[in-house]
């Protein structure tokens, strides 16, 4: 067996302690955790040191580039960073596991991906979203033929927060590069998607400040249509519109997730995957840990499990008034998993979620926002 990959963590907020970090803790056959950049940690004061006692902290980007033991850079600050950091690390020769979306621009994301391939090193995005029970189980009833051809595929992520952001996720709600909801909760929608159907003929968004609050050019929702004419996919016979939709002004409860139509069968999904609650839960960036929440570490069988009321219900010509579909358990431990294995072998290829894929997220997004600042169609 391989020896564990020895990683260091650039950041110490909500993405790391949240959803990073408690897996490569669960992981010790492929990660170990060994040390932590916190650019304002001193001698006397330290989240690091506090949340991850005995963990190495250092305070700048050189010092974990010249460390010779750190295999690999988790990357999990700010959007705008992720460029410059990341070409950093993989001409230091190190690997890069990096927190979506990869890069402001496309172009960014092409050059980090020549420089990768030239060095043979591993790419990295957390496009996690692909192991939400709720994609798992839609992507098993694709698979089967439980719709016959679709025709409509909407998916959803809400909220409702009039004010915005304050304190340490205001960075989410100023404008710089990579920033917007687009860019935030857009890029997990699409990767889903993409995943799923491929890249689009062409490209249709709305992109907006809604509330009117803070900066108009910063979004804090979107809507983006994916066209698939039905000669993109051979045998088709119908085209396929995919929307991808975000709103955070939307008082329902629980959130409309998934609205998939097609001539055989439609699907209805309400209410997000409970991994985040369930990591937040377990323990989290300057939170308690709740009376009875499980960790990743913990093995149980009720990691990613969603209760009978948020199932979504199947309606086909045999059962019009609809079924209960058990929605099958998520499982972000599989991208680490997967990730730390492309690694180990020395073989970028065996990645799932491939820096190519990432990088059509951001291609898209950038067609859906000058769709939107034009009023028009952008072919890809």
């Amino acid at each position: 067996m391989s020896a564990p990959i020895k990683v260091s963590v650039i950041g110490i907020g909500m993405s790391a302690t949240v959803f990073h970090i408690p897996f490569i803790l669960s992981l010790p056959d492929h990660f170990t955790l060994h040390s932590i950049l916190e650019r304002k940690a001193t001698p006397q004061s330290s989240d690091a040191r506090k949340f991850f006692p005995g963990v190495k902290v250092v305070t700048t980007l050189e010092e974990v580039l010249q460390d010779e033991e750190v295999d690999a850079v988790f990357v999990t600050s700010i959007n705008a960073t992720h460029f410059d950091f990341s070409k950093a690390i993989l001409e230091a020769g190190k690997h890069v596991i990096i927190e979506k979306p990869l890069t402001p621009t496309f172009a960014e994301a092409q050059e980090l991906i020549a420089i990768a391939k030239s060095k043979n090193l591993v790419l990295a995005t957390y496009q996690n979203r692909r192991w939400d029970s709720d994609m798992l189980t839609l992507k098993s009833l694709l698979d089967n033929g439980s719709f016959g051809e679709l025709s409509e595929f909407e998916s959803h992520f809400d909220r409702f927060r009039y004010e915005l952001a304050v304190g340490s996720r205001a960075w989410k709600e100023t404008k710089a590069p990579g920033v917007g909801a687009e860019y935030d909760l857009g890029s997990h929608l699409l990767d889903q998607a993409l995943w799923l159907f491929g890249r689009p003929e062409s490209v249709s968004g709305v992109v907006r400040n809604s509330r009117a609050l803070g900066d108009p050019e910063v979004a804090d929702s979107f809507t983006i249509q994916l066209n698939y004419p039905a000669t993109s996919i051979p045998g088709r016979k119908i085209p396929l519109l995919v929307i991808c939709s975000g709103s955070t002004l939307s008082l329902l409860s629980p959130q409309l997730r998934f609205s998939v139509k097609g001539t055989e069968g439609a699907f209805v999904k309400y209410g997000t995957d409970v991994q985040e609650a369930q990591l937040i839960a377990s323990g989290n960036w300057k939170g308690p840990v709740v009376e009875g929440a499980i960790s990743p570490k913990d093995g149980s069988d009720a990691w990613g499990r969603e209760p009978e009321d948020l199932w979504g219900t199947l309606y086909t010509k045999d059962v019009p008034e609809g079924k209960k579909i058990e929605s099958l358990p998520g499982s972000y431990g599989s991208w680490f998993k997967n990730v730390a294995e492309a690694i180990q072998s020395k073989d970028p290829s065996h990645l799932i979620v491939t820096p190519e894929q990432a990088a059509l997220v951001i291609e898209v997004v950038e067609a859906a926002g000058l769709s939107s600042r034009e009023g028009r169609r952008i072919a890809l």
